[in-house]
């Protein structure tokens, strides 16, 4: 159970499990993977913080928001004294609490968070690393919430950008990201610019989304607004 081999195996099947969306399953095996990591390698590895972080994911995604932000605090706390502030491992468990604010609607908590975690990635990591476009995907709909449409629509247009360049105009991100961005503009009454913006990328959604996915059921109505 706790060979190296076996603990890869439980993380990448939990991950597995939570791109589909199964989050319950996936929460089973991380925790498994979380609970052999701290009797092997120590409950302050990085790899241990990384598995906590993960499984905070699958518990929030899951509606259990205490518990979730409990074990993403715990990651950043068990971080920190080791010096390790800017890892990517503790970095990834602010953006756990501010994806937990973003769920929970407390979206200034959460706008802050966010620009924590790019600041952060700004001077550790390249600006489009995953985790920082993670970061500034989950402030354009902060943004948006509190009414700052410029600023939504600034940092929309640059994950978009950067998406569509690293991922392709194919992948769910960059979809959703389209989607948002056509948000935006609606909000602001530019429809103009809206309506073919949504309309350009509904095709895309359906083929890779399937036409009941909620993300192409809205995408249809910014292209019909």
């Amino acid at each position: 159970m706790d060979d190296a081999a076996t603990l890869q195996a439980l993380l990448e099947w939990g991950l597995a499990l939570y791109n589909l969306q199964r989050y319950d399953e996936a929460e089973i095996h991380q925790r498994r993977a979380l609970d052999a990591q701290i009797r092997t390698i120590g409950a302050d590895h990085v790899d241990t913080l990384y598995t906590r972080v993960r499984l905070a994911e699958s518990i929030g995604a899951q509606g259990r928001w205490e518990a979730a932000e409990v074990l993403a605090r715990e990651a950043v706390e068990l971080g920190e004294p080791r010096a390790w502030s800017l890892h990517e491992s503790v970095i990834s468990g602010r953006l756990a609490i501010a994806w937990i604010r973003r769920r929970q609607e407390r979206w200034n908590e959460a706008a802050d968070l966010a620009r924590t975690v790019v600041d952060q990635f700004h001077t550790v990591r390249h600006d489009d690393h995953s985790f920082a476009v993670a970061g500034r995907h989950l402030l354009v709909e902060c943004l948006l919430h509190t009414g700052d449409l410029a600023g939504a629509e600034e940092e929309a247009t640059r994950v978009r950008q950067t998406r569509t360049a690293k991922l392709g105009t194919d992948h769910p991100y960059t979809i959703t990201i389209s989607r948002d961005l056509a948000r935006i503009l609606t909000a602001g009454g530019r429809t103009e610019e809206a309506q073919p913006l949504a309309a350009q990328v509904l095709s895309t959604a359906v083929r890779v989304l399937g036409d009941d996915n909620t993300h192409t059921q809205r995408m249809r109505e910014l292209a019909a607004a």
